[in-house]
């Protein structure tokens, strides 16, 4: 009698305790597993993470452009004739043509009012008729400095997708950044960060 007591408040103990691991278990202290959202989100931060490290501090090597407007060659070291910093819009024809568009057209926008050091330039690498095609599609390019540059020598151009960097007059590139066409709000966020840190 005494050993089935003994073993019944046993039984009742061990059920007391996993009900409470259970409870535990099921209660909102636990680490919850992002949804789609927020996995998204988390995976597009890390990824700027990353292109900083790989490519932010680099020196660009002194790249021969042709002027699209001019039809005529110059150096990058040209572009980067006094204290101002160079605002780069990369595209190219093996990039997201919606990518691209979107790109161009919010480049532009940003630079509206401009009051910021820096200088909007534009880094093409199309060929000639698809140069022709994209200049068409593009008509507000007018009057700004578009180039055409087959090659930058940086670790993003593996990524296949336009992209933003600034160049110092050292030719140092700095806060290069993958614009998402689905998340405009993260282009505002480092278009307010730099236009401040170039005033």
């Amino acid at each position: 009698m005494c050993r089935s007591n003994s073993y019944l408040k046993t039984c009742c103990l061990l059920l007391l305790v996993l009900n409470f691991l259970l409870l535990g278990i099921s209660s909102n202290d636990v680490v919850k597993t992002p949804n789609n959202n927020e996995s998204t989100a988390i995976d597009r931060y890390q990824s700027s993470y990353i292109d900083l490290l790989e490519n932010d501090g680099l020196v660009m090597p002194n790249l021969e452009l042709l002027d699209v407007s001019a039809k005529s060659k110059k150096l990058l070291t040209e572009l980067c004739d006094d204290d101002s910093i160079l605002f780069i819009c990369r595209v190219s024809q093996f990039h997201c043509q919606d990518c691209s568009s979107y790109v161009l057209e919010k480049a532009i926008k940003m630079f509206e009012g401009n009051s910021t050091n820096m200088k909007l330039v534009f880094f093409c690498d199309y060929e000639y008729r698809s140069l022709k095609i994209f200049l068409d599609k593009h008509p507000n390019l007018i009057g700004f400095e578009v180039y055409q540059v087959p090659i930058v020598n940086l670790p993003i151009e593996a990524r296949t997708y336009p992209y933003f960097f600034t160049l110092s007059n050292n030719m140092v590139v700095h806060d290069i950044f993958l614009p998402d066409i689905d998340d405009p709000i993260r282009t505002d966020i480092y278009w307010n960060s730099i236009s401040q840190k170039w005033r």
